[in-house]
């Protein structure tokens, strides 16, 4: 009589981790009527895509699947030290956020480093900015600065650059650094030679010479 109580509690005790196991996998859904956006239909989550400036830092546990067609879906996985329900990224560590958090500003992340990364098969790191003056003067002047028509020219160089936070590690904010070899003058207004760029978002903003001198090219 006890051995067959042991034995219904071990299987109710398997049967409520296999529960809790298959709760923690999601699907989310594409195309059901939520701009820039998808939902859990079980719970009626909905999760709003982030500019892909927001690149996850590293992809951690699975946690389910984005559906786009009956054909076509992708994995979503955790990010570091993030909030797992209201933070999640796809393969190609893009992120996707609940519609009741707020995305940070550059300036609200606070960033501490900026990693210069050359961006081609594969992402390399060859160098890091981490003077607090230096920082802060790029994301000041990102922030402020206005944006201006990109020209489409071919610039001197041309760098991935990953601005990193302690108040949200799971991703960076990612901008492409663009460096022309003479000034880049618009209806006779200069803006300099340097500038960071996000052609998802159509923003082309003028900034100081930091990522030229952490370079060493003077």
């Amino acid at each position: 009589m006890k051995l067959r109580k042991y034995l219904c509690l071990f299987l109710c005790a398997v049967m409520c981790a296999v529960a809790l196991c298959s709760c923690g996998k999601i699907t989310l859904h594409e195309g059901l009527g939520v701009e820039n956006g998808c939902i859990n239909k079980n719970d009626g989550t909905v999760y709003l895509h982030a500019s892909p400036v927001y690149e996850a830092v590293a992809l951690c546990d699975e946690r389910g699947k984005l559906k786009v067609t009956d054909s076509e879906s992708y994995k979503l996985y955790t990010i570091p030290d993030m909030d797992e329900i209201r933070w999640l990224a796809t393969e190609e560590r893009h992120i996707l956020y609940t519609e009741d958090t707020k995305l940070p500003t550059l300036l609200e992340m606070a960033p501490f480093e900026v990693h210069i990364c050359v961006d081609a098969t594969t992402i390399h790191e060859v160098n890091t900015i981490t003077d607090v003056t230096d920082i802060a003067s790029l994301v000041a002047d990102f922030s402020a600065n206005k944006s201006v028509t990109y020209p489409g020219t071919t610039p001197l160089r041309n760098y991935r650059v990953r601005f990193e936070s302690d108040l949200y590690p799971g991703f960076y904010y990612t901008l492409t650094y663009v460096e022309y070899g003479s000034d880049l003058i618009i209806e006779d207004v200069n803006y300099g030679k340097y500038f960071l760029y996000s052609a998802f978002d159509q923003l082309f903003v003028p900034v100081g010479d930091e990522i030229h001198r952490a370079m060493g090219w003077d």
